[in-house]
């Protein structure tokens, strides 16, 4: 990656958090709505991840939001942060395994990062409680109540919709791109380069040049 596309990448981070603090930490507050943290950004976040993946559609764009926010659960829990990492590292190899200009791969990395995002929050919780409340002991209260939850069914209740949620963010994402890019005159040009927008026949688009151009 180039430095614009590190400068594109921290705007678009900066956004995620930016959601993350607006919608996802007011319904974190409440034991119910802890749940569904994830599963609620998710479906603002999928147009965010969807515009990063077309934008920067590099190789390490997904492991550095991984890792960005495992560096900052450090300063919570080292365990929410493993587990996030590894969450990272198993969609980045996701990405450059399968074929990333495709829409299906870009879901299946954006569900990834969120589930093990989720899954940060609560597996922790529910292995090492004690040492997890002793380091947000500010909070401890709110997760103990939290953890009574997450030993029933709740846990595949709130697994599930973060999966729902991504699936909805990312596909709206693509519709709000996709109608971004016919408004600007480019969709015609640039949909050869990323396939999840191709509608037409291949000889059709031949000299889309770059898409990357006209995003922002």
């Amino acid at each position: 990656m180039n430095v614009r596309d590190y400068i594109t990448a921290a705007i678009l981070y900066v956004l995620m958090f930016l959601v993350y603090a607006g919608v996802g930490a007011p319904i974190g507050m409440t034991v119910a709505g802890s749940l569904f943290v994830f599963a609620a950004c998710a479906v603002v976040w999928g147009t965010i991840f969807m515009l990063l993946f077309t934008k920067v559609n590099k190789k390490g764009i997904v492991l550095l939001f991984g890792l960005i926010w495992a560096a900052m659960q450090l300063m919570s829990f080292w365990g929410v942060a493993l587990v996030i990492a590894v969450g990272a590292v198993i969609a980045e190899l996701f990405w450059r395994t399968l074929d990333r200009h495709k829409f299906s791969t870009m879901l299946l990395c954006f569900t990834v990062q969120v589930v093990f995002l989720y899954l940060g929050m609560t597996i922790p919780l529910i292995f090492m409680k004690d040492m997890y409340l002793a380091a947000v002991s500010a909070y401890a209260d709110l997760y103990s109540t939290v953890f009574d939850m997450l030993i029933g069914p709740m846990f595949f209740v709130g697994l599930a919709a973060t999966v729902v949620g991504c699936v909805v963010g990312a596909f709206l994402g693509k519709l709000l791109l996709k109608k971004h890019f016919q408004k600007a005159g480019s969709y015609e040009r640039g949909y050869q380069t990323h396939s999840f927008f191709r509608a037409g026949p291949t000889n059709e688009a031949l000299a889309g040049g770059c898409l990357c151009v006209s995003y922002f």
